[in-house]
This record gives C-alpha cells, structure tokens and sequence, in this order.
C-alpha cells in the first residue's frame, strides 16, 4: 500500500451496546425515522445484532446479550448501555495490520469469524477511550438483498440493460461532484448527476410524445 492509497475505505458503523432491543428498535426506526437492513444472531459469541440505516450515510449497529455469560452482558454490566466501538472498512486487513505494527500501534484479536468478514482491534487504551475495530468485508453480503443503501452505490454491480445496439451497464458512482448514475456501452461512457435522472427521463417521455416526434420532423 503506497502513501497515496488511503488505509481506509469509510467508517461503516457505530455498534451500540443496549439491553432492550425492541426498545432500541423503536427508538432508531419509529422515531428517528431508520431503516433495519439486517439482523441475525450469533449464538457462538452468544449476541446479536441489529444494522440500521439513518439517513443517506451513517448505519448503526445495535448489539444485544442472548445469554448473560457474552461479552455484550459483560460490558453492559460494566460500562451501560452505549457506544461499544467503531467499525472501519477496510481492503487488506493483513496489510493495515502490518502498517499498524510498523508504527508501533498494537493489535488484538485477528479472527476470521464468517465466511467473508475479517476483523482485528485496536485497545481502546490506544485509541483515546475508543475500541477501533477493522474489518475487511463486502457490505452487501451483510444486508437484506433487494435494497442498496446509497453509501453502497460504488460498490454495486452495475445493472446490465439490453438495448438495440448491444448491452449497456448501469450503475451509480461517487465523484467529486456526488453521485451520478454512468451509462456504459463498449468504450462509450456517460455519466449524469443523480439529481438530473429525473429531468432527463420526463424530457425523453416529452420527446417521444411531441408532434415533431411523431412525424419524424
């Protein structure tokens, strides 16, 4: 990893330590107005947890004791209900790992837990009071399929469209700009800000439905 390449894709989560679920659950989702994008227990480390989408670009993580012996009812024991860590995405885990120890920042905890997820940590003790876990993951194998939150919208696959001049990909992208939606067919490449999609699909349906269309003028 050279100097220019970041170390960290995004911050992707704040996991939140809380006693009552449902309780927790009304409060993200009813009242501040989220969306669950997954939940799933994990009986080995005896929790579960809960993702939830707030906004357009900030999920939360609410992890609750399945049995009083984990390490949830531990900290919730001692510390309360509140923020447990920080969770931050990254493309080579092995590689933060030897960056980390090459600046005499110590480690713990390197697992591979799940198919598709490896995680290590940093001491909170060594983070200013924060446990800072890195995890290497694709996070749309850890949501429900059918929806694509927009801080995801890179990391999609592009949508393949058949058209009378071959397939075209569809897919949205993250620029300087914001998003935009990138048409590609071949080496042709276009792209458009997402808040114009719209403008642009009415001044087609105009288009197709003008008299000078119609008449091939």
């Amino acid at each position: 990893m050279s100097m220019e390449e970041p170390m960290i894709r995004r911050i992707d989560h704040i996991s939140i330590a809380v006693r009552d679920l449902e309780k927790a659950r009304n409060f993200f989702l009813n009242i501040l107005g989220g969306k669950e994008l997954f939940s799933a227990p994990v009986s080995q480390q005896k929790f579960r947890w809960t993702t939830i989408e707030l906004g357009t670009s900030c999920f939360i993580e609410l992890i609750d004791p399945l049995e009083k012996d984990g390490f949830v009812h531990r900290f919730l024991e001692t510390r309360g209900e509140g923020p447990h860590h920080v969770t931050i995405q990254v493309d080579d885990l092995k590689e933060i790992h030897r960056i980390l120890e090459e600046k005499c920042i110590s480690t713990f905890g390197y697992a591979e837990p799940f198919p598709g997820w490896k995680e290590l940590y940093i001491h909170p003790k060594n983070a200013f009071g924060t446990l800072i876990q890195f995890a290497e993951f694709n996070p749309l194998d850890w949501i429900n399929p059918g929806y694509i939150p927009p801080s995801y919208w890179e990391i999609a696959p592009p949508q393949k469209v058949e058209s009378e001049r071959g397939q075209m990909e569809v897919r949205r992208v993250g620029t300087e700009k914001g998003f935009e939606v990138e048409i590609r067919q071949g080496e042709a490449v276009v792209r458009i800000p997402q808040a114009r999609v719209e403008d642009l699909i009415q001044a087609l349906k105009k288009q197709r439905t003008s008299p000078e269309a119609s008449s091939g003028t």
